[in-house]
């Protein structure tokens, strides 16, 4: 059972590692800045939003659940969304997949999870890896100082993780129901974006929302939506740094398609960096699963 649900995660987020360029192609037609995030989040919600109907009744029953869940894991997608604004492609999905760590400690604070060895030592070689790619200063190896988008990359991994952690604190709600209040959330947060980060803050065009259309329908809808139902299920079954390694096939997806589509490179440092990040999750994936 455990393998059937990581395979499911480890495929699905390997879609993940695309999220940047739908998001580009929008904003490339006159969806700019924080109207883009809204817009990957907007529209899903309109396609989700029968559900909080089909499922009132255990919405109602959840609702507190459901809000800290939606909170959490809201904040998280627009933070993750928001960073490709601001900060390199690789460099957002590297410093978002220090997931794993936050929700590894969170597991173990507040749902009393036991931890390897091995699982401190990945937690170890993760922060290496992190220490290198947020390198600051004159002195710095790394290409780029730290920047806004990537303590907002950083913020969306924690908030995520907080997420994960809350949704397998929870497991009997239904993975459906939870979509809604993510989809809120994370189109509210870009609203507090957009009135904080962006100076022009005037609705795109109406032509801009229709060329728009096929990307938000195609990518965001079409297969986002039903990632991050196959992700939500699985987090209510297996531990939550787990799943965050597991969902590092986005790294790989995302190392590959910058270079080839984005024309984005990595210094030698920051390669080593990506290299640490990724060993933590190896060590990860290759330690049994603990009760």
């Amino acid at each position: 059972m455990q393998l059937k649900y990581s395979i499911l995660a480890f495929t699905a987020a390997a879609f993940w590692g695309l999220y940047w360029w739908p998001l580009r192609e929008i904003e490339a037609v006159g969806i700019t800045a924080e109207w883009s995030v809204i817009a990957v989040y907007l529209i899903p919600l309109i396609f989700i939003s029968p559900v909080t109907y089909i499922y009132r009744r255990s919405i109602r029953e959840n609702r507190r659940e459901l809000l800290f869940i939606g909170l959490a894991a809201g904040i998280g997608l627009a933070c993750y969304a928001t960073a490709f604004l601001y900060t390199s492609i690789v460099r957002t999905v590297l410093l978002f997949y220090m997931m794993p760590v936050w929700a590894t400690l969170m597991a173990i604070v507040f749902l009393n999870e036991k931890n390897s060895p091995r699982r401190w030592i990945a937690m170890l070689v993760g922060f290496a890896g992190l220490a290198l790619m947020l390198g600051t200063g004159s002195n710095s190896a790394v290409s780029e100082p730290f920047n806004i988008g990537d303590l907002i990359a950083l913020m969306s991994g924690i908030a995520w993780g907080a997420g994960t952690v809350l949704i397998r604190r929870w497991p009997h709600i239904e993975p459906l129901s939870i979509l809604p209040g993510q989809y809120f959330f994370a189109m509210a947060t870009g609203v507090v974006f957009l009135l904080t980060l962006t100076a022009d803050r005037s609705i795109p065009d109406a032509s801009a929302w229709m060329q728009a259309m096929p990307y938000l329908i195609g990518f965001y809808v079409l297969i986002v939506l039903p990632t991050l139902y196959i992700c939500a299920r699985v987090a209510q079954i297996l531990s939550p740094g787990r799943v965050g390694i597991l969902m590092m096939s986005e790294v790989l997806v995302a190392g590959i398609t910058a270079p080839l589509i984005a024309g984005e490179s990595l210094t030698a440092i920051e390669l080593i960096a990506a290299g640490l990040i990724l060993f933590a999750g190896v060590i990860e994936v290759t330690t049994p699963e603990t009760q």
